[in-house]
């Protein structure tokens, strides 16, 4: 008898340290949303050009990449892409993909960049005129990605950009650091960091919504 008990604590207690190691488990509570990610620039627009080379266009790709596979494997929401490969896709194009489809909100995903290698720092914009719903999904995954990638707050921002605009639903875009700067081009390189800011992303938007990240 003393070795099923023991063999019973043995398991709860190997459970209860899975899941204070385990990977972020999948909550749900976006089913049902729709969610447009917009990698920006592509094809034959580079966007900006880090210091070595390392292409705008293709963070851009990797991080809306971590993004959509978040929403959808975490939250369970329901995601469409502007793009999933180097291809050119026009702003007008990127727009009515996500008013023909319905989407409930439109993320597209940018790096900036600077004259001054220097400069660094993290925007989020949404549209000067934008909804309520638009800044509050603008501050919160602001919030996230201020406190996971830990660079300076260069603010919660409006613009009058295309895809901000003339997208139905509220919308943001995301300038989670400059690709101009040599050692955020270099951690702009890793895998590994690229995907926690996808991450922080989800993160901001599960907070949108209300609910478990």
């Amino acid at each position: 008898m003393k070795k099923v008990k023991f063999a019973t604590l043995a398991v709860v207690a190997l459970a209860l340290v899975f899941a204070l190691v385990s990977p972020v488990m999948a909550t749900g509570g976006l089913t049902g949303v729709k969610i447009t990610v917009d990698p920006g620039h592509g094809g034959s627009d580079p966007g900006a050009v880090g210091p070595t080379g390392l292409t705008e266009k293709a963070v851009n790709l990797r991080v809306g990449t971590v993004l959509k596979n978040c929403l959808v494997e975490y939250g369970y929401a329901t995601v469409q892409m502007t793009r999933t490969t180097d291809v050119d896709v026009s702003l007008a194009d990127r727009v009515a993909l996500a008013n023909n489809w319905g989407a409930n909100r439109f993320i597209s995903v940018h790096h900036n960049a600077s004259t001054d290698p220097s400069v660094n720092g993290t925007e989020t914009y949404a549209y000067y005129y934008g909804s309520s719903a638009s800044f509050d999904l603008r501050d919160k995954v602001h919030a996230r990605l201020l406190a996971g990638m830990g660079l300076p707050n260069r603010g919660a921002l409006t613009a009058g950009f295309y895809v901000l605009k003339y997208t139905n639903m509220p919308a943001i875009l995301t300038e989670a650091s400059f690709i101009s700067n040599p050692y955020e081009e270099a951690r702009l390189k890793d895998a590994g960091y690229t995907w926690r800011e996808g991450y922080y992303i989800y993160q901001g938007v599960a907070d949108h919504y209300g609910v478990a990240p």
